[in-house]
């Protein structure tokens, strides 16, 4: 829970007033792959979009977009509907790599504590850089994060609009 709420998830259900499998060829259809060639001029979607999993992210030409949030989803049936379940959050393997760099830092941290308590006559200067290092990984990301989350409401309006619109 606090994993959701430091990469700020969002749990979505879109509905769609059309069988899956069009839902399916119409967000496919303007659902760019990765690594292909992207538009410099505008933003797109990019990700996979397949009967059984979907996954996009907005390209914003200019922009590494690591940091982009991901909708991580699935089409269902639900009668005379079609439903989008999913979560929209951080890619899986930023994630990873936020949790990986501050752990990193975090053992720096505490071994160096342990250092100096160790020995008495160490300076506390290391100890309160490599803290103050965590703080900013932290305040880093977390900003990266809030910057980006405007483009959940961008992503939900995309993903309709390509499957509502013929």
């Amino acid at each position: 829970m606090a994993g959701s709420r430091f990469f700020q998830s969002e749990r979505v259900a879109l509905e769609f007033n059309v069988p899956v499998a069009q839902a399916i060829q119409r967000l496919g259809a303007r659902v760019a792959s990765p690594g292909q060639s992207q538009s410099f001029k505008q933003d797109s979607m990019v990700g996979s979009v397949e009967s059984d999993a979907v996954y996009i992210y907005r390209s914003e030409p200019g922009s590494r977009n690591s940091f982009r949030p991901t909708l991580y989803g699935k089409f269902s049936d639900a009668g005379d509907k079609t439903v989008l379940k999913g979560e929209i959050t951080l890619n899986h393997v930023i994630q990873k790599f936020i949790v990986f760099w501050c752990a990193i830092v975090a053992l720096v941290a505490v071994w160096t504590l342990l250092t100096i308590l160790r020995n008495p006559g160490a300076s506390w200067g290391s100890l309160i850089y490599v803290v103050f290092m965590l703080t900013a990984c932290i305040v880093f990301f977390r900003m990266m994060i809030k910057k980006t989350s405007s483009d959940n409401n961008w992503l939900k309006q995309e993903i309709s609009r390509s499957v509502n619109e013929h």
